[in-house]
């Protein structure tokens, strides 16, 4: 583990949705031999403050919002670990409200490069290697579900080290 504290900000699934891409994301890294993680979409990472204001900040944010929608659509990769298989998710008001409001509270930089998605697999693997999986498990999912939380993950380190340290249910 680093010696400063790491956090990111998750949406994530619930119910048979989550349990439905859990099973997907633990078949995958097991057949590839890469980390297990929880289902989730990113609103914004690599927050450095203490754990006491960030669960705060979380609170204060999770006050504003109402329950809203994600849809997953299509499968895409890219040439990183993190982002290596992943579903898009379908960009919406409510997101782009939500992401520039988290910005603006946890003065991190809205950089306009956010590319809202749920992994399916980390790792390093090649392209031909990712097209393979997408040709057995699809590349296209149109999955909604309803977000009606935010969760404070403690990511610093490898994802087995990864922490769950507050859900802020939404009250909008």
């Amino acid at each position: 583990m680093s010696a400063s504290p790491v956090y990111t900000i998750w949406l994530q699934p619930s119910g048979d949705i989550a349990y439905q891409l859990q099973e997907r994301i633990n078949k995958l890294s097991k057949k590839y031999d890469t980390p297990s993680f929880e289902p989730h979409v990113t609103l914004i990472s690599g927050l450095k403050r203490s754990e006491t204001e960030m669960k705060a900040l979380l609170n204060t944010l999770a006050a504003s919002v109402s329950p809203f929608e994600l849809t997953l659509s299509k499968a895409g990769y890219r040439d990183t670990f993190y982002q290596s298989l992943f579903i898009y998710v379908q960009k919406n008001k409510v997101l782009d409200e939500l992401r520039k409001r988290s910005c603006h509270l946890f003065d991190c930089p809205d950089t306009n490069s956010y590319s809202p998605h749920l992994s399916l697999l980390y790792g390093d693997l090649s392209q031909n290697e990712k097209e393979r999986i997408l040709n057995t498990i699809g590349r296209e999912f149109y999955i909604s579900f309803s977000v009606k939380s935010l969760v404070l993950m403690r990511t610093d380190g490898e994802p087995r080290h990864w922490k769950k340290k507050e859900a802020a249910v939404f009250k909008g």
